[in-house]
């Protein structure tokens, strides 16, 4: 058996580890486009890699954590996807294919919650399974909209977070930069993700919390007509910075169709680094 000296394993090891981490890039690369099975069958090479015996025990952990994270956001944007799928199906009154996208989501949305989506992300949803179940050709009825109204009051998810910390779910990006206006006042964002947004600049005047709720008007310049209202509430003022981040109640479907516009656009939107 041969036996490594103290150069040769320390080669080893950054061999591995700059493998690991091509892995986890790649991964990311392959969730962002909405394919969690794929996700899935890297995170099984990933674990096999981080099994080497070689590989640093504590540095293995820290990769285990990510790619779980990786694959819980990858299967909760799959299962947006699949509903946005299924509204729009709704809408077109074809009932077996309304169908045949929420079967598919209510899997994602099973992997989703093992790798650890919260219950925000658990209520959303089943707001959102809800509404596309009564959504027909002629819309969602008053009865069905105020009953919607009612379970987001019971299930609210835009309270302030636990001692003001923020939890990234989801992949951010930084270019194309996009407008939001709030009561008339112009930002942009630092960055952007279907969770929430981090937009500048903040102004002291506009007496902000955070816990407040605002509603969003956002769009993107480089696509005249994409984007929507979104509502949203106060995570964190940096006040040097002066920036302000803002979270979603649920995962954004007008995000969603920003980035299926971009898409279609031939845009790609930068990853923040």
């Amino acid at each position: 058996m041969t036996v490594m000296d103290a150069e040769q394993r320390r080669k080893l090891i950054d061999a591995l580890l700059r493998k690991a981490e091509t892995a986890l890039r790649n991964m990311r690369l392959v969730a962002q486009g909405g394919d969690a099975d794929r996700v899935d069958a890297m995170a099984e090479a990933m674990a096999a890699l981080l099994k080497e015996k070689e590989f640093p025990s504590q540095r293995a952990t820290e990769f285990r954590e990510t790619t779980k994270a990786v694959q819980r956001d990858s299967h909760c944007l799959c299962v947006d996807l699949r509903l946005v799928e299924a509204e729009r199906l709704a809408h077109a009154g074809d009932e077996k294919g309304r169908n045949e996208r929420l079967t598919k989501a209510k899997e994602h949305f099973a992997k989703a919650i093992r790798f650890g989506a919260g219950e925000d992300f658990r209520h959303g949803v089943e707001r959102r399974v809800q509404a596309v179940l009564l959504t027909t050709r002629d819309g969602v009825d008053d009865r069905t909209k105020q009953a919607a109204k009612r379970r987001l009051e019971q299930h609210d998810t835009c309270a302030k977070p636990p001692d003001g910390v923020e939890h990234r779910r989801a992949i951010r990006y930084m270019d194309p930069v996009l407008t939001v206006m709030v009561n008339g006042v112009r930002f942009t964002t630092v960055n952007w993700s279907t969770r929430g947004l981090l937009v500048e600049p903040y102004r002291d005047e506009l007496g902000w919390s955070p816990g407040d709720r605002l509603r969003l008007d956002l769009a993107c310049d480089e696509l005249p007509g994409a984007g929507g209202r979104q509502a949203a509430t106060v995570v964190r003022i940096d006040e040097e910075r002066r920036a302000v981040a803002l979270s979603f109640p649920d995962i954004s479907t007008v995000v969603l169709a920003l980035m299926h516009a971009l898409k279609d656009a031939g845009m790609k939107p930068e990853p923040e680094r």
